[in-house]
């Protein structure tokens, strides 16, 4: 079983409950809603028919949703696509209020900011134009090379600085109805600075959402304050797309590696995205630079891979899962160490380290799993960060906490109701692991757990069993 958790995003290709479970089997543990697209009525009922199939299936799976934020978006007249030609000139405005307008940015402060010269792109840098004139509350500009540009694409100004809030009020009313369906995650585009994140998170606590924020790295500005948002944030999301467009490409790479590292210091979980698999968007097979690229992920050490188009309107959406599943699974068995030792900053890092140095440096023991008792999942965040070779189950209480662990790099969760009192023999829990196949007689594992069942407080002790 891979170790890394895949994250593919619904959309038309993928909606139906035939399709959501057999994405499920095939290697999904994280659905993520792209709320920029369709209705909220269309999320609120998919998202409750993943939640469902779940269920059915005993199968803990993650439900992300992905505000807009800052992000910018165009539209095209009448949503058709616009067809342009190198060094033809387009005019944008504000709004359709004139027959020539091909292409409209529905912010007023955009069009003011944008001066003769500038460059900016369309579609994750695809198409690039340079502001000719500004005329008439018009903008003119000329396209870098010829194009097909869709509605709704998103749309980047390097080096600009566009002072849009980090919620639209279309974000609010995304919360509204989170607020009312059970969701694990909440991602931010274009997160730039910790008060982004606490913003969102003050919106969060109005509405009494208990979801995991996951800030996107998406702009220069993000790279600047990366050490602030990675301490305000749950999770990161390294989103290459429009990232590879705010700075130069070549620096891509580097950053996906000084992140996820930054990351696992900080005990967070790092998720890679875009363009991972995207031929498979038109052909049953990946490029060999896309598997490599999965696979340099895997070396990278991220918790998890996401798919955008790939699942959402792709020809092959369970196909591309099950392909990307075997280059997880194959390339972390074969991979070097992901070890990683970063300095404990408390009780429970410096266990699971404890735990670490049994698994890794005393392998003629044979422990072949890693069993963590957690209510809030701390203690089993803290050990996957370190990237143990054998599996790691957590044992839990809280549902919220199971789900979390989807997005967990080699965890596997287990939601089960707690006895009371103190923690004396996990007996009748081992049992049940048996029973769903967790664990197998004969094997030896490592448990981590605290001195109480239901108290929520420091998992400090380290145990090790052999199941009968």
């Amino acid at each position: 079983m891979k170790k890394t958790k895949i994250i593919a995003t619904i959309g038309p290709v993928s909606e139906s409950p035939k399709d959501i479970t057999a994405l499920i089997k095939a290697g999904v543990n994280v659905f993520r809603f792209n709320m920029k697209h369709s209705t909220v009525e269309w999320h609120n009922e998919k998202i409750k028919i993943v939640q469902e199939i779940s269920d059915s299936l005993e199968i803990p799976v993650g439900i992300m949703i992905d505000l807009q934020g800052p992000e910018v978006r165009i539209f095209t007249k009448n949503k058709e696509a616009v067809i342009f030609k190198k060094n033809e000139s387009l005019i944008f405005g504000k709004s359709f209020s004139s027959p020539e307008i091909k292409i409209v940015i529905p912010h007023s402060n955009i069009l003011k900011m944008l001066k003769p010269k500038d460059l900016f792109s369309i579609d994750n840098g695809f198409f690039e134009f340079e502001v000719i004139e500004k005329k008439n509350g018009f903008l003119y500009a000329r396209a870098l090379g010829d194009g097909i540009i869709k509605n709704r694409k998103g749309v980047n100004f390097p080096g600009k600085k566009t002072g849009l809030p980090s919620l639209i009020n279309d974000d609010l009313k995304k919360l509204d109805m989170a607020a009312r369906v059970k969701i694990d995650f909440i991602a931010l585009s274009f997160c730039r600075t910790k008060e982004d994140v606490e913003f969102l998170r003050k919106e969060m606590k109005k509405r009494k959402i208990t979801a995991q924020i996951v800030a996107k790295i998406e702009n220069k500005e993000a790279l600047d304050n990366i050490e602030e948002i990675i301490e305000s944030a749950d999770a990161i999301m390294i989103a290459r797309g429009d990232l590879g467009v705010e700075i130069p490409i070549e620096q891509i790479a580097y950053w996906q590696k000084s992140i996820i590292s930054k990351c696992r210091e900080k005990r967070k979980p790092v998720i890679v995205a875009t363009q991972m698999l995207m031929s498979m968007i038109d052909n049953p097979s990946p490029s060999r630079a896309e598997a490599t690229d999965v696979a340099n992920a895997v070396f990278n050490g991220t918790d998890a891979v996401m798919l955008s188009e790939e699942t959402a309107a792709g020809k092959y959406p369970i196909k591309t899962i099950e392909t990307m599943s075997r280059i997880l699974d194959f390339n972390e068995k074969e991979c070097p160490s992901l070890r990683l030792a970063p300095k404990p900053n408390s009780f429970v890092e410096l266990i699971s380290e404890a735990g670490m140095e049994i698994i890794e440096n005393h392998k003629d023991f044979n422990i072949t799993k890693a069993l963590v008792f957690t209510s809030t999942g701390y203690s089993v965040r803290a050990l996957s960060s370190l990237r143990p070779s054998i599996p790691v189950i957590a044992i839990t209480n809280n549902k919220k906490t199971a789900e979390f662990s989807a997005l967990l790099y080699g965890v596997t969760s287990f939601f089960v109701k707690f006895p009371t009192g103190a923690f004396r023999s996990p007996l009748p829990i081992l049992n049940e692991l048996k029973k769903q196949g967790l664990v197998k007689v004969g094997e030896n594992v490592l448990i981590i757990h605290g001195g109480n069942w239901k108290r929520i407080e420091i998992n400090n002790s380290l145990a090790i069993a052999k199941i009968n």
